[in-house]
């Protein structure tokens, strides 16, 4: 529509013209939304109930469901048996079976079973410890299971040590042992108790450490690119803060540290490998220690070791017997 025109007269009888206000029209499509009434309203609420008790019960089941899930796993955790810091001695050969090892590896583990010393597998716990701790299980073994002879010739193999980190072990390693041959005939379930065990291995850790400090010039370059003394405090330690603390694996550094300062010699066989290979890797240490010295079996997988041991003869009764 075309705006009317007033027209405005002023006393000095100008004029002037002003277009008229326009009045809005409604849009075409406007919607024009009229008032609830009562019966809708009610409808409107009966939806949205409906729906919270849709969502609550949802909600309800869904936790039902986790909560049995997680009582499901909390009984397949306490139906686990937890492993034995040293196992019983089982055969090679059953263990490359079981645990998926190449042709070589078979092979290689079948000819230590069927050779000389006739090796039986020791399993070591997988808790950050086990090379530590299969070195101490090894030299008590050995000496308890062999008879008077090899427990009198550990004895006298440990007092002759001459190195002051050494000190510790052979505390650690009598109170496993025992004074008497009746004693050394519970070694097994001595490596089994937490306290002397883990004694045991504290005192190899710090030993290891011991020595690697006191040869820091040719250790130095052994700590995966971290300096000599963190590198050595972390590795002796035991313990530490809160549930995310985990002990220091021992490698090889440790390997030769202890076998220097415990004047041992140590065969490693290493089946950790994935890739076609034509032999097993063999890493033999101390070779030039006289051949009475003590001989520690060691096979690594990666970064875990389990103890080896040779098969023992029925030997002499311990039990009564009081050598010292």
């Amino acid at each position: 529509t075309t705006p009317r025109v007033e027209t405005l007269r002023f006393q000095n009888s100008a004029e002037m013209l002003v277009a008229s206000p326009v009045q809005p029209q409604p849009l075409m499509y406007e919607r024009r939304f009229l008032p609830v009434d009562d019966d809708d309203d009610d409808a409107l609420q009966a939806v949205l109930l409906a729906s919270l008790c849709e969502s609550a019960t949802s909600a309800s089941a869904e936790e039902v469901a986790t909560s049995a899930a997680t009582q499901a796993q909390e009984a397949l955790f306490d139906s686990c048996t937890v492993p034995d810091r040293v196992s019983k001695p089982v055969s090679l050969s059953d263990y490359a079976v079981e645990s998926g090892l190449d042709v070589e590896a078979h092979r290689a583990l079948r000819a230590l079973e069927e050779g000389p010393l006739h090796l039986k597998l020791c399993r070591i716990r997988g808790d950050g410890h086990c090379l530590f701790r299969a070195i101490s299980a090894s030299l008590v073994l050995v000496a308890a299971w062999g008879g008077n002879a090899a427990l009198m010739a550990l004895r006298s193999h440990l007092l002759s040590l001459n190195e002051a980190c050494a000190a510790g072990v052979v505390e650690a390693l009598f109170h496993l042992l025992g004074r008497t041959a009746a004693d050394a005939s519970g070694a097994a379930d001595a490596l089994n108790d937490e306290q002397r065990s883990d004694a045991a291995v504290g005192a190899l850790r710090r030993c290891a450490v011991g020595h690697m400090q006191q040869h820091a010039e040719r250790f130095r370059l052994c700590c995966d690119g971290e300096d000599l003394k963190s590198y050595c405090a972390r590795m002796a330690l035991m313990t530490g803060e809160g549930d995310t603390f985990s002990p220091a694996y021992g490698g090889h550094s440790e390997v030769v540290a202890l076998s220097e300062a415990l004047q041992v010699r140590v065969e490693i066989v290493d089946c950790s490998g994935t890739a076609a290979k034509s032999t097993v890797p063999t890493y033999r240490l101390g070779e030039h220690l006289p051949m009475h010295a003590p001989v520690i079996f060691l096979l690594r997988r990666g970064l875990h070791y389990h103890l080896m041991l040779p098969a023992q003869t029925e030997g002499e009764r311990m039990a009564g017997n009081d050598a010292e």
